[in-house]
């Protein structure tokens, strides 16, 4: 990894996901391989070792080790803090990312000069599509969602144009929000916003940042010819129940942020509790997901 002016700043940010880490690490160079990069692993006070490790396995690499959880956005934004990469790719440490991807999204970055936000195409470890670019909640379908209790009651069709996750591209596509998992942007653009919302622990700060970059006059994409394979809550020591928690406390952060009305303030809060209840009891469900 060049130490001067690299083209790609690679973010990682950890909590006790060690086995995923070194996994992810290990793939990185076929990643990037005709492009200059540098790596920074934030680690938010991991005690298997995972700081250890990237420094293992990366000596190269800025590891910054906190002493406390601090939460994933505040992480990335230290990442971003210590990047001197034209283009922030931040990647879960429970993605495995195919060979050239990145130089493909900086491609589209480099080609369009309005592209913001610039999502890989994820798969699930069995080679199937996995949704990781979505619509903006709304009540509608955050209501509606198949994963919602009125769904689960109800039982009702749901009309696709209300669905929270969007189906599989095969081109370049827009999208409203796209997830943190694997994602580009110009670290100009990221720091002219601020980063990060802080106030999103966990969840919800990819889909923040999306609406702020459209806000700013940019575009959010999919480019399906980057890709990898994400073993979703690998990367997270979070327990099940906890992650539905955090989902859904970042949902009504959400809400209050952009949709400062009685409905957010009174209501939602106890729609949002009678989901992860239900969820609790439904094995069939995944915790936390609507």
């Amino acid at each position: 990894m060049p130490s001067v002016s690299p083209k790609i700043t690679v973010i990682v940010v950890t909590h006790n996901s060690l086995p995923a880490l070194e996994s992810c690490l290990t793939n990185l160079p076929e990643m990037s391989s005709d492009l200059s990069w540098e790596l920074v692993v934030v680690d938010n006070a991991s005690t298997d070792g995972s700081a250890e490790k990237s420094t293992e396995l990366c000596p190269e690499a800025v590891v910054i080790a906190n002493d406390r959880n601090s939460g994933f956005a505040a992480a990335c934004n230290q990442g971003a803090a210590a990047a001197h990469g034209e283009y922030l790719l931040f990647l879960n440490p429970d993605v495995q990312p195919d060979a050239g991807s990145s130089e493909e999204m900086v491609a589209v970055l480099a080609a369009r000069e309005k592209a913001g936000l610039v999502s890989a195409r994820l798969r699930n470890p069995d080679g199937s599509f996995q949704a990781t670019s979505r619509r903006f909640p709304t009540i509608s379908n955050l209501l509606f969602s198949r994963r919602s209790v009125f769904h689960h009651l109800f039982g009702g069709a749901v009309d696709k144009r209300e669905r929270y996750t969007l189906a599989d591209f095969q081109v370049i596509t827009e999208v409203p929000a796209v997830a943190a998992a694997m994602v580009m942007v110009r670290k100009t653009l990221f720091d002219s916003l601020g980063g990060f919302d802080t106030r999103f622990f966990m969840y919800l700060e990819d889909t923040d940042l999306s609406l702020r970059v459209q806000e700013a006059g940019y575009i959010n994409l999919v480019v399906p010819s980057a890709g990898g394979i994400h073993f979703w809550g690998m990367g997270s020591a979070t327990g099940e129940l906890r992650r539905g928690w955090l989902h859904h406390r970042s949902l009504w952060r959400y809400f209050l942020k952009h949709y400062p009305n009685g409905f957010s303030v009174f209501v939602l809060p106890l729609l949002l509790l009678a989901n992860l209840l239900l969820a609790s009891i439904l094995p069939q469900r995944k915790t936390g997901e609507l």
